[in-house]
């Protein structure tokens, strides 16, 4: 289905419509899509209504053109114009990976919007997320006797960047050299096979996969938008872990035990700042707890939620 906002299509599903208590789920990348949430989200919907979406810009929503204005405040006000749409007067919200970062800035902009926040593995600062991926990586890249991609992994892992943006071009750029799929993906309990096959791709085109470069492009820039609007206040380069003391719903973290996106720093950082957190780990999980410990992930969320 599709939903106009602001003169844009936006692609959500709804599951579980029959139920009152209701969650969103903001998906990572950015530009992953929610495909990968689908099956959690028929899961979850025999206790609640689950509403996934693809944020403009990614898969079967609108493509972003190069000279509009796109920021993660647009995306935050976005979402509250989907709320309000959709006629719900609040909602529980799951972030996955940067999707965390859409969850805390969206509870710190909208917090009367919400009843309780879910962090699955987030990434709420990316500098750190990508320094603990090189350090995650490093043995493998080291095993492929390429200097060049040697010489980047110690780039991420100690050098300054004074622009944020090029150590998400660079870790980009080192994922390409790694041949092993389930560290690629940062998969521990399930192959990478298994988590294609988790999704149902039917009807997705290439180009709708594209489309995401350009969703990312615009979360990183700094200068002001071609059309005249102010910069944005917010980019995905910037550490969110500050905007935590001033979320006062209760908190649910859950991270795989072996997910490199977020660090040991990020969780105690996580579970020393938020007022009202508590936290699940997934001993057999990389950064897809949903899909690699499903069942147990479907029973943390419910009894977190109910």
């Amino acid at each position: 289905m599709f939903i106009d906002i602001w003169g844009k299509k936006i692609w959500y599903e709804v599951y579980g419509a029959e139920h009152s208590d209701t969650l969103l789920y903001f998906h990572g990348g950015p530009g992953a899509s929610c495909l990968d949430f689908v099956n959690q989200a028929k899961a979850l919907s025999g206790k609640m209504k689950v509403v996934i979406f693809d944020q403009l810009g990614v898969l079967r929503s609108d493509a972003i053109a190069g000279q509009e204005s796109y920021s993660m405040e647009d995306q935050i006000e976005m979402i509250e114009e989907m709320r309000s749409l959709l006629g719900f007067g609040k909602w529980s919200i799951l972030g996955h990976s940067y999707g965390g970062m859409l969850a805390v800035l969206y509870a710190h902009t909208y917090p009367d919007s919400i009843h309780r926040i879910i962090l699955e593995c987030p990434s709420l600062y990316f500098e750190d997320s990508a320094r603990s991926t090189a350090e995650y990586l490093s043995e493998h890249i080291n095993s492929l006797n390429d200097r060049q991609a040697s010489g980047l992994c110690e780039k991420i892992k100690s050098a300054d960047y004074p622009d944020k943006a090029e150590i998400v071009w660079d870790l980009s750029a080192l994922l390409g050299y790694v041949t092993d799929m389930e560290l690629r993906f940062y998969l521990h309990g399930i192959s990478f096979e298994e988590y294609w096959r988790s999704m149902d791709t039917s009807g997705i085109t290439d180009e709708m996969w594209a489309k995401g470069e350009q969703h990312l492009k615009k979360l990183l820039e700094a200068r002001p938008a071609p059309d005249g609007s102010p910069p944005s206040k917010v980019r995905m380069t910037d550490n969110l872990l500050p905007m935590l003391p001033k979320i006062s719903a209760p908190m649910l973290l859950i991270n795989g035990a072996y997910d490199p996106a977020c660090s040991r720093h990020q969780i105690q950082s996580i579970m020393s700042r938020a007022p009202k957190v508590t936290q699940a780990v997934f001993e057999n999980s990389g950064h897809f707890p949903r899909l690699e410990e499903a069942e147990k992930y479907t029973d943390t969320v419910l009894a977190f939620l109910e």
